[in-house]
């Protein structure tokens, strides 16, 4: 890079992060459900390496809970619409500065990753703070749960405000699906059914949810045949079933396992 286009990027990396800091914090009380629980251990970030995952100084790799940024581009695929915003906002947030980490129920996830809620010196939730300013989608993923609605809160936040990747529509319509991945998506359910420990809730198009008996606890009430023709938006990691090695015929191509609340919302 030249050192004309250097200093330009410079530049516009710091007022960036001048523009970041100059919005408003999400607001936290001691009554809240973003407060920092006791015993929270205190921490430095060597690295961030996205909008939800950085490098501590002691080696640890940590996964932030609650939030999921859009993905940077990897393997000569372009990044996602505002991941490289996330992860400056990111280290606008957690660089050069004394953080709290509390590990999940479940501490680690399959890529031997903390699975971990950060705070900054004032005791504010960073994935919070990054929610409400639009920088990533609220994901609630059991155990790991604890601070859903606080995330559910800040989310909205950014939602009413139109900021970040709430500024374009990122809810797609269930018909529209043409890949598996982190997606929100919107559809009419079409039919209802029981298989033994499982429901299944098929919507227009080539979507079916799946629901199992374990995490039956964490919902008011399931789907059930009244439910048909209902409007819903989901949200969460989507299965395409034809990566599978094929499908049997009548099956449709995407499955979303729905294993807590904030994943479905009724219209």
């Amino acid at each position: 890079m030249a050192l004309s286009n250097r200093k330009k990027a410079s530049h516009w990396g710091a007022f960036f992060v001048a523009c970041l800091l100059a919005l408003p914090v999400f607001a936290q009380s001691h009554d809240d459900p973003c407060v920092m629980p006791a015993g929270a251990e205190a921490v430095k970030t060597q690295r961030v390496t996205d909008g939800d995952t950085l490098r501590l100084r002691d080696g640890r790799r940590v996964r932030l809970i609650g939030i999921n940024s859009p993905e940077l581009g990897r393997n000569g695929k372009p990044s996602e619409p505002y991941a490289q915003a996330a992860r400056r906002a990111l280290q606008a947030l957690a660089e050069d500065a004394t953080l709290y980490l509390v590990t999940g129920s479940e501490a680690t996830d399959r890529y031997g990753r903390t699975l971990g809620y950060l705070f900054d010196e004032q005791g504010r939730n960073l994935e919070a703070q990054l929610l409400a300013r639009g920088m990533g989608y609220a994901v609630a993923i059991p155990p790991n749960v604890a601070m859903v609605a606080c995330h559910a809160a800040a989310e909205q936040v950014a939602r009413n405000a139109h900021l970040g990747l709430w500024q374009e529509q990122p809810v797609v319509a269930t018909s529209d699906l043409r890949s598996g991945g982190f997606h929100l998506v919107r559809g009419k359910v079409s039919a209802v059914n029981r298989a033994g420990n499982t429901l299944w809730v098929d919507l227009e198009g080539p979507l079916t949810l799946r629901f199992v008996a374990a995490d039956s606890e964490a919902f008011g009430s399931l789907p059930d045949r009244s439910w048909i023709g209902a409007e819903l938006e989901l949200r969460g990691w989507i299965i395409d079933r034809q990566n599978w090695g094929g499908m049997r015929p009548g099956f449709r191509r995407f499955m979303l396992n729905v294993r807590h609340p904030l994943q479905i919302r009724r219209l």
